[in-house]
């Protein structure tokens, strides 16, 4: 009977302790599944380039920002395939080559001038859940360097059309989810640009290294 008595007691005392102990140290939260589809905007540093263009002219293109959206759908967990779309002007050093020859623009040996940069890129994106984690990132499509311009009178410079250069890179960087449908950002992405030289020959492709800050929200 004693003993019986004992044992009672004994499992009420592990009873008590434990639910004291769960009171005072809740079980860490499980993550839920990730939400079926993520919507992007971040800011960047837009780090400068030399391009070598087929008409002959040469940009040295100068950092500037880019603004980038983004969307996404899950495909597994923590994994997501997405469209991206980024847009800078930058500021750039303009000298017009052999597509001087024969043209009436005001740019003859060299000048400042502005240029629309737009990226089109598909992207595989790792990372996601509460609190810091890593992310990574593979993309690839097109870059249009397009609507060239003096900077002083506003003239058109060659070329006249924008152009689409494949475009491939990668990055990685740190995000934070503040919960399951909203994660912050901090990433630094390297892109090279196959852009069509012509006879005006560089030894190596252009290249962007982008470091970007931004959010995503999912549903």
């Amino acid at each position: 009977m004693r003993y019986g008595t004992a044992v009672t007691t004994f499992c009420a005392c592990v009873a008590l302790c434990a639910t004291t102990g769960a009171a005072q140290f809740p079980r860490r939260a499980t993550i839920g599944s990730d939400p079926d589809y993520w919507v992007g905007l971040d800011y960047g540093y837009q780090g400068g380039m030399t391009v070598f263009d087929a008409t002959g002219s040469e940009w040295a293109i100068g950092y500037t920002s880019q603004i980038r959206a983004t969307v996404a759908k899950t495909v597994a967990p923590q994994i997501t395939v997405g469209v991206a779309a980024g847009f800078s002007t930058p500021t750039l050093s303009y000298y017009p080559g052999s597509a001087g020859a024969g043209n009436s623009f005001t740019c003859t040996l060299t000048c400042t001038a502005k240029a629309d940069v737009t990226q089109w890129l598909a992207f595989l994106h790792y990372g996601s859940g509460l609190g810091f984690h890593g992310v990574y990132n593979l993309e690839a499509g097109i870059t249009q360097f397009g609507n060239f311009r003096e900077e002083s009178t506003g003239d058109a410079l060659p070329p006249r059309s924008s152009s689409n250069d494949f475009t491939f890179g990668l990055g990685g960087g740190a995000g934070y989810g503040f919960s399951r449908t909203m994660d912050g950002y901090i990433a630094e992405n390297f892109d090279l640009v196959m852009h069509s030289q012509g006879s005006n020959v560089n030894q190596d492709a252009p290249r962007f290294f982008t470091f970007r800050i931004g959010f995503r929200a999912g549903f």
